[in-house]
C-alpha cells in the first residue's frame, strides 16, 4: 500500500492539473491560529487557479470561525456533511452529517487533506469515466496499473470507498450493496491511459456527456 505521508501534494498537483500560476504567498495574520497543515494546503491551493475541489468546498481560511469548540473547514457540495477542526486539537479532524453530532474523523489533519485532495482529482480530471456492478473478478485488470493508498475509511460518501493511485491514473471502488457489484470511478492524466478500459469483460463505462459501452466477452 501507498502510505499517505509518501505523497508529495505539489507534485502531486503538477501532475493532475499542470504547472501553478502563481508563487506562494502567506496567509494573513488572522489566520494565525489555524493549524498548519489547513493553513498550509490553502497557502499551496492559491498558486493553481484550477479549481482543486469538486464535490467538498473548502472555507476561505479568513472565514473560519470556532463555534462551540468546533470550527468547520470543509462542507460537501450539498453542505449535507462538514469536517471541523478543533483548536485544542490542531492535530484531529471531526466530520458528521447536517444536525449529527461530530465525530472523530480517522485520519490526522495532514493525511485527510491528502486524501480529499486526490480523491477530488477524479472529479476534476478532463479524462474520467465510471462504471456500475462492475464483477469481483474485472477489478484486478481495472485496478492493476495502481496501488492502494492506506487512506482512513471514512463514512462519507458512503462507507467503504478505496482509492487507487499510480501509473498517472487514479481510482476509487465501493461495494455500495453486498453481492451488487462495485461502483468504480477511473480518472487519468491524459485519455490514452483509459482506452484499455474498454477492453475489459463485463464493464458498462460512462464518461461525462457521453454515451456508455459495455464490454462482454
Amino acid at each position: 500500500m501507498i502510505d499517505p505521508g509518501t505523497i508529495d501534494l505539489t507534485t502531486f498537483l503538477h501532475t493532475w492539473y499542470g504547472a501553478p500560476g502563481r508563487r506562494a504567498a502567506p496567509l494573513p495574520d488572522s489566520c494565525d491560529w489555524l493549524p498548519g497543515p489547513l493553513k498550509d494546503w490553502h497557502v499551496l491551493a492559491r498558486r493553481w487557479d484550477t479549481r482543486l475541489t469538486h464535490t467538498t468546498s473548502m472555507i476561505p481560511p479568513g472565514r473560519i470561525r470556532p463555534d462551540d469548540g468546533k470550527a468547520v473547514f470543509m462542507v460537501d457540495s450539498a453542505a449535507d456533511w462538514r469536517w471541523c477542526i478543533d483548536p485544542d486539537e490542531p492535530d484531529s479532524v471531526f466530520d458528521a452529517e447536517e444536525y449529527d453530532p461530530v465525530e472523530r474523523n480517522p485520519e490526522r489533519l495532514a493525511d485527510f487533506l491528502v486524501h480529499n485532495t486526490v480523491r477530488e482529482a477524479l472529479f476534476g480530471a478532463a479524462a474520467r469515466t465510471w462504471a456500475l456492478a462492475v464483477p469481483d473478478e474485472a477489478l484486478p485488470e481495472i485496478l492493476s496499473p495502481m496501488e492502494e493508498v492506506a487512506f482512513g475509511a471514512w463514512k462519507w460518501p458512503v462507507p467503504g470507498c478505496r482509492i487507487f493511485l499510480g501509473g498517472g491514473v487514479l481510482a476509487e471502488i465501493v461495494e455500495v450493496d453486498p453481492g451488487s457489484g462495485w461502483e468504480v470511478h477511473v480518472a487519468a492524466t491524459g485519455f490514452a491511459s483509459l482506452s484499455r478500459l474498454a477492453n475489459i469483460s463485463e464493464t458498462h463505462w460512462r464518461t461525462p456527456g457521453g454515451s456508455a459501452k459495455t464490454t462482454q466477452k
